[in-house]
């Protein structure tokens, strides 16, 4: 007999395995006053279906909450059985109950797209939206491509203003004026160069120099021993930053490239709406990929 449970603490342990394991600590920690927000699914007293989603509310006015479904699955021998459907919809109920207007969930291509955006479909969300490419490359691969192969030809046309330095190096001074930048300057805020500050990788992340302003910025972290993730490129758009964004990127690649054995694996993702990169991307790296995936939002207003 299937059982449907909003779970807690007592009984969240059991269903550890059907999440990621980054979920598996906040998982953990719920209660019902948290944000987060779990309903498992039971044959038998047997954990078969997890949904896991979280919930916050903005500080506009007037203020409104929104939730998001974290992940989502079901055992693969039960599924195509409406166990999802009956999930998803539960999950919404909740948050409805729990003063949501919209919630929201993000997906990448995978081989149960279809059957999901179906699920979907079918309780009246909107369509999706393709936010972003997720790019992932090898050393082997990539060393190959152009910007690379010919970076040394390519650096020359850094005019002598600019100087590319290691981004170890920044000054407490440097903090303090990009800080400055970000109070007065919403795109520089949307690249901050401060997340994760702790996991910076130190091997290729880089900055950019106008003389003694610090300008732009290459940061990338560590997220397993053998792949880098290219998480933020920025220069300041009065300095020419498709160009040097290029001249950046190839740097940084080059460094992983030699590098190598150490760390063959690199990942990125370029959004949908930065024109100009995802046309680089798509023209000029990406034959030296080894596969890019669509990142999907879909949402539904409760």
């Amino acid at each position: 007999m299937y059982d449907y449970l909003l779970l807690e603490q007592s009984n969240v342990v059991r269903y550890e395995e059907l999440t990621y394991p980054a979920f598996r600590p906040y998982l953990r920690k719920i209660t019902p006053d948290s944000s987060k927000v779990a309903i498992g699914m039971e044959l038998d007293s047997e954990p078969i279906g997890l949904i896991f989603a979280e919930y916050a509310t903005t500080t506009a006015t007037p203020p409104k909450t929104f939730g998001q479904i974290l992940s989502f699955f079901v055992v693969p021998e039960y599924r195509s059985q409406r166990i999802g459907t009956t999930l998803l919809q539960k999950m919404s109920a909740e948050l409805k109950h729990r003063g949501c207007e919209e919630i929201s969930l993000k997906y990448l291509d995978n081989p149960y797209q279809i059957a999901l955006e179906k699920i979907l479909k079918g309780q009246n969300w909107l369509a999706p939206e393709a936010k972003a490419l997720i790019c992932y490359g090898t050393t082997a691969k990539i060393k190959n491509a152009r910007v690379i192969k010919y970076l040394d030809k390519l650096s020359p046309n850094l005019a002598n203003d600019y100087t590319i330095f290691p981004w170890r190096s920044l000054t407490e001074a440097d903090r303090d004026y990009i800080k400055g930048l970000m109070d007065t300057h919403p795109l520089t805020r949307r690249f901050s160069p401060f997340i994760e500050e702790k996991k910076i990788e130190p091997l290729n992340s880089l900055g950019l120099r106008y003389r003694d302003q610090v300008v732009g910025w290459m940061i990338n972290h560590r997220i397993a021993p053998d792949t880098i993730r290219y998480t933020q490129m920025y220069v300041h758009p009065d300095y020419k930053p498709l160009s040097q964004s290029i001249l950046f990127l190839g740097k940084a690649i080059k460094l992983q490239c030699e590098a190598v054995p150490e760390v063959p694996n690199a990942t990125f993702r370029v959004e949908t709406d930065n024109t100009p990169m995802l046309n680089f991307v798509n023209r000029r790296l990406a034959p030296h990929l080894e596969n890019i995936r669509h990142a999907w939002r879909v949402s539904k207003y409760l």
